[in-house]
C-alpha cells in the first residue's frame, strides 16, 4: 500500500513538473508569436502592404464622392469594382496583390485587402476633375512627372506611393 501511494505521489510531481515545463514553453511559443506578428507587419510596410501615407484630402467631399463606387454597402473597397474603374481584369489585379483570381472573386472587399486597395482609391481620386475615358488614357500613358512611367504601370509593381502622391499634388496644386 505504501508502495502504490509513493508511486502515486511520485506521479503527481511529474505531472506538477510537465505542467510546469509545458506552461512555460506556451508562454515562450506566445512571446515568440508576438514577435513574429511584429516582424510580418515590419515586412508587408516594407513590400507596400502598409496602407497609404495620411493626406489632408481624404476629408474632402468631391474626392469622397468620385470613389463612392469602389466601396460596396458595407463601406469596405472591393476589388471588382477598382478593376473595373482601373480598366483591367480581377485577374491582373490579383496578380498585382499578390493574390489569386478565385480569392478576389470569392471576397473582393476582404479585410486583409484593404490597405492595398486604399492605394488604388486615392488614385482614383483624380476622376473628380477627369471623365472616366481620359483618367484611363491616363493610366495608361508614359508621364514625364513618372520619370516616363505608365501611372498604370508603377501601380502594378511596389511604386504605387509615388502615383498617389503625383495625384494628390494635381488635385492640390502642389509643384511636382
Amino acid at each position: 500500500m505504501t508502495t502504490a501511494i509513493a508511486r502515486q505521489t511520485k506521479q503527481k510531481s511529474e505531472f506538477r513538473e510537465l505542467r510546469k515545463l509545458a506552461e512555460q514553453q506556451m508562454r515562450e511559443m506566445d512571446k515568440k508569436m508576438r514577435e513574429m506578428e511584429t516582424v510580418i507587419e515590419q515586412l508587408k510596410a516594407a513590400v507596400g502592404e502598409a496602407p497609404p501615407q495620411p493626406s489632408p484630402l481624404d476629408q474632402v467631399h468631391e474626392l469622397l464622392e468620385a470613389t463612392e463606387d469602389l466601396r460596396v454597402a458595407n463601406g469596405k473597397l472591393s476589388a471588382t469594382a477598382i478593376a473595373r474603374a482601373f480598366g483591367v481584369s480581377v485577374n491582373e489585379l490579383a496578380g498585382w496583390l499578390g493574390r489569386s483570381r478565385q480569392s478576389l472573386a470569392k471576397t473582393p472587399d476582404a479585410d486583409s485587402l484593404q490597405n492595398e486597395l486604399a492605394f488604388f482609391e486615392r488614385v482614383a481620386r483624380f476622376r473628380a476633375v477627369v471623365p472616366p475615358d481620359r483618367f484611363l488614357k491616363w493610366l495608361r500613358m508614359p508621364n514625364d512627372q513618372l520619370d516616363g512611367d505608365r501611372p498604370l504601370q508603377l501601380m502594378a509593381g511596389e511604386e504605387r506611393q509615388v502615383v498617389v502622391d503625383l495625384v494628390e499634388d494635381m488635385l492640390t496644386g502642389a509643384p511636382t
